[in-house]
């Protein structure tokens, strides 16, 4: 057995939501290192069946040959948010080695998830290969971030050696959306923008209301300091898809914010 493969069977995160009555639990909670999870927490007063889980890892980085799988399921109802403990670090790989990340999620029937961890962190030499696969019911709704800035500790402009990431949203099966992209740590692709993301807002509309709302979010994003984004509606009219790129992480962050604060309220 490979070290790669070694590591993959131990980085491990299975977490199930389900709705009791007028609240949400944490019905499946299985973990191994480097994950850990402690108690959730209902955070939005707007949400009160809702409830958050921070994600921590026991080594706080990424290094050549980790793996890390996840996997979470919301049942019907269930409503879940879940956030990191802070942006992670993507260290240098070996030439040969890839650091990997599988992300399974499920949505059943009439759920609600705020996926929000934080952006990676690539570090000079770092390789990554990153997959989420959602796989959702008409009526679920969601928040899917993803994101990523540049640090290099000596200021010598070295940056990271490949980003693949693949995203795709399937209903009963079928994918209706394949989101993909893979960087090489050329600089000419970055000029003054260290820090890049999407939000995919998985939302179900009519494609009208939400061309409309599309829209108003790049007139309001245009209008964010040190920021290039723009927002389209995803095919089938399954929600909203934001692309952005900043100058710092900072205005990133902001912008992912402006995003949410400006649909969640109507979803609700």
């Amino acid at each position: 057995m490979t070290a790669q493969a070694a590591h993959a069977d131990l980085r491990h995160l299975d977490l199930r939501f389900a709705r009791r009555g007028e609240r949400s639990v944490l019905d499946r909670r299985i973990f191994s290192w480097p994950f850990v999870i402690t108690r959730t927490f209902a955070l939005d007063p707007a949400m009160p069946h809702q409830q958050s889980v921070i994600l921590q890892t026991a080594s706080s980085a990424m290094h050549g040959v980790d793996h890390l799988r996840q996997r979470l399921h919301l049942g019907t109802g269930a409503a879940a948010e879940i956030l990191t403990q802070g942006a992670g670090a993507v260290h240098r790989a070996n030439p040969g080695d890839t650091t990997r990340e599988t992300i399974e999620i499920r949505l059943g029937p009439d759920c609600w998830l705020d996926y929000l961890p934080q952006p990676r962190i690539l570090f000079p030499g770092a390789a990554i290969c990153q997959t989420i696969d959602v796989e959702f019911a008409p009526s679920s709704i969601a928040f899917l971030a993803d994101g990523f800035t540049l640090h290099d500790p000596e200021a010598a402009g070295r940056l990271f050696r490949r980003f693949e990431s693949t995203t795709t949203l399937r209903r009963s099966g079928e994918p209706i959306v394949i989101d993909r992209y893979d960087i090489a740590g050329d600089a000419r692709h970055f000029a003054s923008y260290s820090a890049h993301g999407s939000l995919l807002i998985l939302a179900p509309r009519p494609a009208e209301l939400l061309q409309a709302w599309s829209l108003e979010l790049s007139a309001s994003l245009a209008a964010t300091q040190g920021l290039y984004a723009a927002a389209s509606v995803l095919p089938g009219a399954i929600g909203i898809g934001l692309r952005f790129a900043a100058t710092q992480l900072r205005h990133f962050r902001a912008a992912s914010l402006l995003a949410r604060n400006l649909i969640r309220p109507r979803l609700l």
